[in-house]
């Protein structure tokens, strides 16, 4: 299913408020409590027991071993005792996963964990050594992270407060392989999304009908590098959603040259961790 995205779509809603009329911050669905919120609110002779205060869950830093790798992520559980489905979120190359922290806010304000984890040589998880763009172009930093993938998703499966059955994977750039190869070795999760997946493999776009699950690919429409993927996204798979965005952003920069698409992605992970 191909479509492309209007960049201008409403944010109506995305921004919670203070009784006073105060504007609290971007994330959806939360409030949170400004110092300059607060002193506005006691201007107007309201009481601090009548401000709206911030209900959004900590994030517990967490440490997963792979091979000796010390992966650090932070990991988000919703408020409610029950278990609860939860999303693995992947870095791309270069990156590190501070960028989905809008997305695993978006994810709880529906009720689903989230972790946001440091693939191997990426971020802080760098105890046996830093990813270097451009250095080595089979870098076993890149192309053994499958490993780190079924790490993480391991730890998703085997915690308490989480449904082991419903837990979907988002992966950027190199781990959008990762992600599909870790799923064909160890067992797919509910629900994939990649960005921008430009090492993604012919065997993996094979193994999308079979996996039994949903795919989503967000890409670029000037992405040079993700044409021919797209195209054979199209060709071969009957059931993968292609998302195309206006842009040249790839991979995670597609969540911020878009605001939007965090929501996006959140609103198509909750409906598919059903």
């Amino acid at each position: 299913m191909d479509r492309t995205l209007n960049d201008q779509a409403s944010t109506n809603g995305r921004l919670a408020r203070f009784a006073c009329g105060v504007h609290c911050g971007r994330a959806t669905e939360y409030v949170k409590t400004t110092a300059l919120g607060l002193l506005l609110c006691c201007c107007s002779g309201m009481s601090q027991q009548g401000v709206a205060q911030d209900t959004a869950p900590a994030e517990i830093r967490i440490v997963v071993d792979s091979e000796g790798w010390q992966l650090v992520g932070d990991l988000l559980l919703p408020s409610s005792d029950r278990p609860a489905p939860a999303v693995l979120l992947l870095n791309q190359a270069a990156g590190d996963r501070a960028v989905y922290e809008e997305l695993a806010r978006a994810l709880a304000a529906r009720d689903i964990a989230s972790l946001r984890l440091d693939l191997r040589g990426h971020g802080e998880s760098t105890n046996l050594g830093r990813f270097i763009s451009g250095e080595r172009p089979r870098s076993p930093l890149i192309w053994d992270a499958e490993v780190d993938v079924r790490a993480g998703h391991q730890y998703l499966r085997s915690h308490p407060r989480i449904d082991g059955d419903r837990i979907g994977i988002v992966g950027a750039s190199y781990s959008g392989e990762e992600m599909a190869q870790a799923g064909r070795e160890q067992g797919y999760g509910q629900a994939y999304v990649a960005l921008s997946p430009g090492s993604f493999s012919e065997r993996s776009i094979l193994a999308i009908d079979s996996s039994g699950v949903p795919w989503l690919f967000i890409v670029s429409n000037n992405e040079r590098f993700l044409r021919e993927i797209t195209a054979s996204l199209r060709e071969q798979s009957q059931t993968v959603e292609v998302v195309i965005v206006p842009g040249t952003e790839h991979a995670t920069s597609i969540l911020v040259g878009h605001p939007d698409m965090a929501e996006r992605i959140a609103v198509w992970l909750a409906q598919r961790l059903r």
